[in-house]
């Protein structure tokens, strides 16, 4: 998740989402406003908290605070830590989504590094130190996730792939002003709504030394795999993904599969007709609970 995002696509849904839930956000009702009545400038002193993550010992929590940054017209978020009975709360570092190493001594997480873009750090939560970045990678990493020993981090990042196109232009002359290239679609799913287009490639999972170092790619082919999650054992990661001849074609579809980390061997866990998400391996590595619902022609489904 990035620190950083653009306000103006999601004013849209302020008034949806505020008569929905206003039970999980702070507001401070400006001069022109009753209190007791929700305005669409109130959206900008709008205040939430995200993905509260529990200690190992049971005895801490780390979650993302989230505000709007009124002068860059985006959201800002940073890393807070309380007691697990809610008390002392407090900034622990700017960025967002903190994962516990498995012995509760470090956060992974991620926030805006160098030399641009997302990244992957790591703080030893008891030691005045500074976090220490990981990656120095092109796209943004997302769903860190830490091996059984605390040794690896995994994740998710998109692999650029651009389509080929036989047609070969004629350069610009210099300081001429053409109209932009055209863009080559070959996907069913290429633009989405208040998004715009997709960028070109697919999601693919990595692994990555929890000390530093160059990730390493676990996946490949033209598929989207994501939600990593690594077994007990932390030889194999489960994950969510759709990894059939033109996938773009099935409608609300995915499955559950296992790569070996270091082999890369995939077997398919699932093979059920519905979307399959969000895996979560039992402790003792023999069950997988994760979520979805029976394919429907239905518009929604709970």
């Amino acid at each position: 998740m990035m620190r950083h995002a653009r306000l103006a696509p999601a004013l849209a849904g302020f008034l949806f989402v505020a008569a929905a839930a206003p039970g999980h956000a702070q507001l401070q009702p400006t001069a022109a406003t009753s209190s007791d009545r929700l305005q669409l400038t109130d959206y900008l002193n709008w205040e939430d908290v995200q993905d509260p993550r529990i200690s190992p010992d049971g005895r801490q929590i780390v979650f993302t605070r989230r505000w709007v940054d009124k002068q860059n017209d985006r959201w800002s978020s940073a890393v807070w830590i309380m007691d697990a009975d809610g008390s002392r709360q407090r900034f622990l570092l700017e960025g967002s989504s903190p994962r516990w190493s498995p012995d509760g001594t470090r956060i992974a997480y991620t926030e805006t590094g160098e030399p641009s873009g997302t990244q992957i750090f790591v703080k030893w939560v008891n030691e005045p130190a500074p976090a220490t970045q990981l990656t120095r990678l092109a796209k943004s990493p997302s769903n860190v996730t830490w091996s059984p020993d605390g040794k690896t981090l995994a994740f998710q990042m998109l692999v650029p792939d651009k389509p080929d196109w036989a047609v070969k232009l004629p350069a610009a002359p210099e300081g001429a002003k053409w109209t932009a290239p055209p863009r080559v679609i070959t996907t069913l799913q290429y633009r989405r709504d208040r998004q715009g287009f997709n960028e070109d490639g697919y999601n693919h999972l990595f692994v990555l030394d929890a000390s530093g170092g160059t990730p390493r790619q676990v996946t490949s082919g033209d598929w989207d795999h994501g939600s990593p999650e690594w077994t007990p054992d932390g030889r194999s990661l489960v994950f969510s993904g759709l990894r059939i001849p033109e996938s773009d074609y099935a409608w609300r579809e995915s499955e559950i599969y296992a790569v070996d980390v270091e082999g890369g061997a995939i077997r398919q866990l699932t093979s059920r007709k519905g979307p399959d998400a969000n895996p979560t391996v039992s402790p003792n590595g023999r069950l997988i609970a994760y979520t979805g619902y029976d394919s429907t022609g239905a518009t929604w489904q709970d």
